[in-house]
């Protein structure tokens, strides 16, 4: 048996367009997680967890210093912003690393919290801002893994549509 491993170790943020290598110290993608509920009933031994929908998304970056470029990006709640974080997925074999893939995630969304500063002695500022993510899809190699729009009510994973039942049923 021949064990593939996959390697994701470094990416790039852009927002707007903008790249901002080296600015960021940390992204935390927003990514959907199921909102689930308990089912119980009567004459049922246990209790049966059932899907109800999406829960919110949120997106955080840590800033390797103050920045007062990202910092008017973050300023306003109205102005939503388009995110992209790109990396180099590298798959290794017994026989040395086979392959180098793009990895590409995009999100939309509008900034919640620009980020406090906390200033020390000798140390560099610390920032982190929060982002309400509305839209986020990631890219593996050219291919959509998925895809999450919550104001379209599209939810799509390996090119299914997961809401299209829904979205009939409630008529749109």
């Amino acid at each position: 048996m021949n064990i593939q491993i996959n390697s994701l170790t470094n990416a790039n943020i852009y927002i707007d367009g903008v790249g901002l290598l080296g600015r960021a110290e940390e992204i935390e993608i927003a990514h959907p997680r199921q909102k689930m509920i308990d089912y119980k009933g009567l004459g049922m031994a246990g209790t049966a967890e059932l899907w109800a929908g999406v829960a919110k998304l949120e997106s955080r970056i840590k800033w390797a210093s103050f920045d007062a470029e990202t910092l008017t990006f973050a300023a306003s709640p109205f102005q939503a912003h388009y995110f992209q974080a790109r990396g180099n997925l590298e798959q290794y074999t017994s026989q040395g690393r086979s392959a180098e893939l793009p990895v590409v995630y995009l999100m939309t969304g509008v900034f919640k919290d620009a980020g406090g500063s906390a200033l020390r002695q000798h140390q560099m500022v610390e920032t982190t801002s929060a982002v309400s993510i509305y839209h986020a899809e990631l890219y593996v190699a050219g291919v959509q893994i998925y895809l999450y729009d919550v104001f379209a009510n599209l939810y799509v994973v390996g090119g299914v549509d997961q809401l299209a039942t829904f979205r009939s049923n409630l008529g749109g």
